[in-house]
């Protein structure tokens, strides 16, 4: 996993993050002809587990529309850190009952995937017309903040003045973090630190340093667990909210507008990636990049001034039983005594009578758990472990519960760097999704029939096992998780445990190769077991391969990693 940042000008291409021939399902006449949207079966039968990227989310959304048009609308999702946005995307997407109607009666199988993997492309056409806006700082992984913050820090000069200089830094710092473009998405903890007077010297040395290194996800010690992050993730899970309220038709969202779109583009862009999809006419002028881009000012225009008066997709629960989409978020979370010594290690902390190097905070890692939010009985059905899984990140599963939207999207994401630990409304820390961003083991507990991993190739992310060792993992821990090496490790087993893998080559590519990297992406290789044949198959996939060779995709396939120094 790589950093959420990228400069500006090259992320406007990321994520930020849908007939003309539609047949109908008689058995599902009646319920689309009430505009309602059919809810999760029991039993999921298509499961994607998302390993979350960073600033390369848009790969995800690239590689889901693909997934959608071959096989089917996926029904079951499981993923942290930047993949519990993508989840909550996904979902807003099948809420939108206008996804499934083709004219009076519910689409077909094949339209409705169709709808839905346009709806899944489309989130790049959002993150291009939102530009510069406030929004934009959700969906294009926080590059614009960081840039701009990052500039001005160093027009400032900021960088170069010396403790002694405190309170100029100080009144620097503010005017920086005060600026329109980034003022509404600035923690309000930063300014209560440069008011503080007896710890502004400290205040100001952290500060500097959370700003200079913002989306650089280096792990020299343990203090990036305990610094405040200079954003507000409750904030921008507001904004996320907002996207979410855009493609599940909440608000101002105009249905007839989207419905018509969806009419005129859904099946004349199939097999085309966006920039593809988005030149393609329609018969009633234009395009259906330019007929979605009018969809997504008109609403953004009417939902910034209509805000707060209308139900958001934020504020509802991830396990909402009218839900279409079984889903399981994950992220880290400190329980029981790990809760305590952090509480008194960030007391410390803040007083400043640790300016440097690591701060004194030793939880053992059985109280570091990898933690999962859903429905009660999506959880419940997990925690029961039919599939007798026996490593140690299955043994590590702690519910979450049913908690809101906001609440997640506040937490998961936030990484440390990004974030310190993030306080749960149950007095357990959240300490970012980097924990289990192989989802495969829990989607199998959760009864799905086939899963598809959509990764990259590579071993488990550098970032997350040096989180990891620096929150009490041992070598030996380390082998039973994270090493590929090790066939019964949990990272080995999720591999081997999917139906297909979608591997993506994402880290291969620079800033600068965002468009290249997501129609990477977009033509991945999808590796299939011999599992995958029974499941349902709309129209072959080219790309398909019994074995792709990669690390991390390929089960016995090691890249030779070794714990992290």
């Amino acid at each position: 996993m790589r950093s959420f940042l990228r400069p500006a000008g090259l992320f406007v291409a990321a994520f930020s993050v849908a007939l003309a021939a539609c047949s109908s399902a008689p058995e599902e006449d009646a319920a689309a002809d009430e505009g309602e949207i059919v809810q999760a079966s029991a039993t999921p039968k298509l499961c994607a587990a998302v390993r979350g990227n960073g600033e390369s989310i848009l790969t995800h959304f690239a590689s889901l529309s693909r997934i959608v048009e071959h096989y089917g609308v996926v029904d079951g999702m499981a993923g942290g850190s930047s993949g519990s946005i993508t989840t909550f995307t996904y979902e807003s997407i099948l809420k939108n009952s206008v996804m499934h109607r083709c004219g009076t009666k519910r689409c077909s199988a094949d339209a409705d995937a169709a709808r839905v993997a346009l709806a899944l492309k489309s989130v790049q056409g959002y993150a291009n017309v939102v530009g510069d806006s406030e929004e934009a700082l959700s969906i294009k992984g926080l590059a614009g903040a960081a840039a701009k913050l990052q500039a001005d820090y160093a027009a400032k000069g900021i960088g170069a003045l010396g403790s002694a200089e405190s309170a100029e830094a100080a009144k620097r710092l503010k005017e920086v973090l005060s600026v329109p473009e980034v003022r509404a998405i600035v923690n309000p903890e930063v300014f209560a630190m440069l008011a503080d007077v007896p710890h502004l010297a400290f205040n100001v040395n952290e500060i500097k340093t959370s700003i200079s290194q913002l989306g650089a996800f280096s792990v020299d010690d343990n203090r990036l667990f305990f610094r405040t992050g200079v954003l507000a993730w409750p904030a921008l899970a507001a904004l996320f909210g907002r996207v979410g309220d855009f493609y599940a038709g909440y608000g101002p969202a105009d249905k007839p507008g989207m419905s018509a779109w969806l009419d005129a583009c859904a099946d004349s862009t199939r097999d085309k990636p966006w920039p593809l999809a988005a030149e393609v006419a329609i018969p009633s002028g234009g395009t259906c990049g330019s007929a979605f881009e009018a969809l997504v000012k008109d609403y953004r225009g009417k939902a910034r001034a209509a805000e707060g008066t209308y139900a958001s997709r934020i504020d509802e629960r991830v396990g909402d039983p009218k839900s279409p989409l079984h889903k399981l978020v994950s992220t880290a979370v400190l329980e029981r005594d790990a809760v305590t010594k952090y509480k008194a290690a960030r007391a410390r902390y803040v007083t400043g009578e640790l300016p440097t190097g690591s701060i004194p905070f030793d939880p053992a890692f059985a109280d570091v758990n990898f933690g999962y939010w859903g429905s009660d009985a999506d959880l419940a059905k997990v925690q029961e472990n039919e599939s007798r899984f026996e490593d140690l990140k299955t043994k590590k599963l702690s519910s979450l519960g049913n908690a809101p939207w906001r609440e997640i999207l506040a937490a998961s994401p936030a990484e440390p760097g990004l974030s310190r630990f993030v306080e749960l409304s149950d007095g357990r820390f959240s300490a970012g999704g980097w924990s289990d961003l192989a989802p495969a083991l829990v989607l199998k507990n959760l009864g799905c029939e086939h899963v598809v991993y959509v990764t990259r190739e590579g071993d488990e992310s550098g970032f997350a096992t040096k989180i990891a060792k620096n929150a009490g993992m041992s070598e030996s821990d380390w082998k039973n998780l994270y090493d590929l090496s090790n066939e019964n490790s949990s990272y080995a087993r999720s591999v081997a445990a999917a139906d297909a893998v979608w591997c993506t080559n994402w880290n291969a590519f620079t800033d600068a190769q965002m468009s290249a990297e997501v129609l990477d992406a977009w033509n991945a290789p999808l590796e299939t077991r011999a599992s995958f044949a029974s499941a349902r198959v709309l129209r072959p996939y080219s790309g398909t391969t019994p074995r792709s060779g990669k690390p991390g995709c390929t089960p016995g396939v090691s890249g030779g990693a070794t714990f992290p120094q």
